[in-house]
């Protein structure tokens, strides 16, 4: 897996190979991207993103914004062996001052963090385990949160 735009492009990400996980692909982000980048309804300016990346894993999405020029990433994640893997590769590429772990349950994160903060964010991105229903609750939270 590698980064596919920006100032880090072409780096290698690692990931983590257990059947609890799966890696965003490579045409999945690259696609995801070109939408942003080339919409009519949205205008995106990387350089002043607030992301969010929720359900983070190995931080390929958050660290394609930073590729891409974004101002911060809070990656959450809970998963021990998706955690290291995120910080190594955020360590590797040194992102670390652009970008905040937070090794928590997606629930508690809302409870604990975006409730009392109150950040705001220019995208939020999610994409849970296909077993994990409870981004329907975050779903609803950040719903909640925005409007």
């Amino acid at each position: 897996m590698r980064i596919i735009g920006g100032k880090f492009r072409n780096k290698r990400i690692n990931f983590t190979k257990n059947i609890k996980t799966r890696p965003l692909k490579d045409s999945v982000r690259e696609n995801i991207f070109n939408i942003l980048i080339h919409s009519n309804i949205v205008d995106i300016d990387f350089e002043s993103l607030n992301v969010l990346d929720l359900y983070a894993g190995s931080g390929s999405f958050g660290i394609e914004c930073l590729s891409r020029g974004a101002s911060n990433v809070i990656f959450v994640e809970k998963d021990l062996d998706a955690l290291f893997n995120l910080k190594k590769n955020i360590n590797n590429i040194n992102l670390s001052k652009n970008s905040k772990i937070i090794p928590k349950d997606i629930s508690r994160f809302f409870n604990d963090i975006i409730l009392e903060h109150n950040k705001k964010f220019n995208i939020i991105f999610l994409d849970p385990p296909y077993k994990d229903k409870s981004f329907i609750n975050c779903l609803k939270v950040i719903k909640k949160t925005i409007f």
